[in-house]
């Protein structure tokens, strides 16, 4: 197995700044990323598309015919007569070679580490042996996989420490970190990177990680993920901020996201549904009165258009104190039931959810949990519960839901568009 020693460097700059510098080849280097804060460079590596590339470095994984299956031989022998062509591992390295070129533009970090390391795996000594070159391609595909890799494991640090955090400071998601993923806590400990203005990363993951350190250093920036489009983002105010500044299908998400929250707790909290029903009620009744006869009105309950006005008023207030945790829903209904209308002032108020979801509890099981591993492309189910059940087809995005469901965006949840 060929040694790499480390070859990227974190510099920080006067103004709290911090970019990368990458050694490759004989003893050159070069900065490869814009000075930007901790924050910054995170959500930025974590919002990479790698779609493209990661299906190449599968393609070659799975297709290449250096990797097709064998009788078994024995490869420490030399490779004549042993099924293990010179000419194919010199078409992989080819192609291998290739691949991260693919990096240049969406990664300038992850390509020139891969570019450097594929190059000393490949002139790593050859000893004639089968098992040369099987284990120079394994360890070639790992070279290629680490950007993919190191994003993996961020993503799913982002998924558990700053999804549904925004009321704790730095110090309590450093907490929450050392308990769901401890080993990863031990390199993201802000007493690694104190006092210092130059660090050394062991590869693309302990870059990210030492970059992770140096955000728990400061409380100048926090980390927050938007509850309408789930992307990363950071807050311009030290005050709650549950939406970013992206627009999203077309509407910012501020716009939308205040909007489906409104639905959200009217899905889920019975005060609010018997608010929404009062309401219709009254509104009705404002409208018989309004459009009926003089001689008709003494059949029907006096409300006038002034009167609606005022009720409207005094429950749209009444909300406002039941949302902020003034009222509870029992004294929010009898403040806006002036008319007597409900039978009862019972309801069951929304609570959080005590148990999570599938999917976050597969997050916190496995700090390198792949969804685009763990879900087929396609499954057949014949849901035999159903009155008329009926074969269907489901995607990885329909099973990604199905275990998301309970924690999931705004705009998944109430549709896009």
């Amino acid at each position: 197995m060929v040694r790499m020693n480390s070859d990227l460097f974190l510099d920080e700059d006067q103004t709290g700044h911090f970019s990368v510098e990458v050694c490759y080849g004989q003893g050159l280097s070069a900065h490869v990323a814009a000075a930007a804060t901790p924050a910054e460079e995170l959500i930025a590596f974590v919002e990479i598309d790698y779609s493209e590339y990661r299906r190449a470095v599968q393609r070659l994984r799975d297709e290449h015919p250096l990797f097709e299956e064998r009788p078994i031989i024995r490869v420490e022998e030399p490779r004549s007569s042993r099924g293990v062509s010179r000419a194919d591992f010199d078409d992989f390295t080819a192609q291998a070679s290739a691949l991260p070129f693919m990096l240049r533009k969406i990664d300038p970090v992850g390509f020139f580490r891969v570019q450097d390391h594929l190059r000393q795996v490949f002139q790593s000594r050859d000893d004639n042996t089968a098992r040369y070159l099987l284990d120079t391609g394994g360890q070639a595909l790992r070279v290629l996989w680490e950007p993919v890799r190191a994003q993996i494991h961020l993503r799913n640090i982002f998924e558990m420490i700053f999804d549904g955090t925004e009321r704790l400071d730095q110090q309590a998601r450093f907490e929450k970190l050392k308990c769901d993923y401890p080993d990863a806590a031990l390199s993201c400990d802000p007493s690694r990177v104190t006092g210092k203005r130059r660090f050394i990363a062991r590869d693309l993951l302990d870059l990210r990680l030492l970059e992770l350190a140096l955000y728990f250093r400061q409380d100048q920036q926090r980390i927050a993920r938007c509850e309408y489009c789930w992307g990363y983002f950071i807050p311009k105010t030290k005050k709650e901020t549950l939406y970013c500044d992206r627009v999203t299908d077309g509407y910012p998400c501020k716009q939308r996201g205040s909007r489906f929250k409104r639905n959200k707790n009217t899905d889920q909290d019975e005060a609010l549904l018997e608010y929404k029903k009062l309401r219709d009620r009254m509104y009705a009744r404002m409208l018989r009165y309004q459009d009926a006869s003089p001689g008709e009105r003494d059949r029907l309950i006096p409300m006038n258009y002034g009167q609606y006005e005022a009720w409207s008023e005094n429950a749209r207030l009444a909300r406002i104190e039941y949302l902020e945790g003034s009222l509870t829903g029992e004294e929010f209904l009898q403040r806006i039931d002036t008319m007597h209308d409900l039978e009862s002032y019972t309801v069951a108020e929304t609570r959080p959810q005590d148990e999570e979801s599938v999917w976050r509890r597969m997050v916190a099981r496995s700090i390198g949990f792949d969804p685009e591993k763990h879900y087929p492309e396609t499954m057949i189910r014949l849901d035999l519960s159903k009155k008329d059940p009926a074969w269907e087809v489901l995607t990885a995005d329909d099973l990604r839901r199905r275990d998301q469901e309970g924690h999931q965006s705004l705009r998944e949840k109430y549709g896009k568009g």
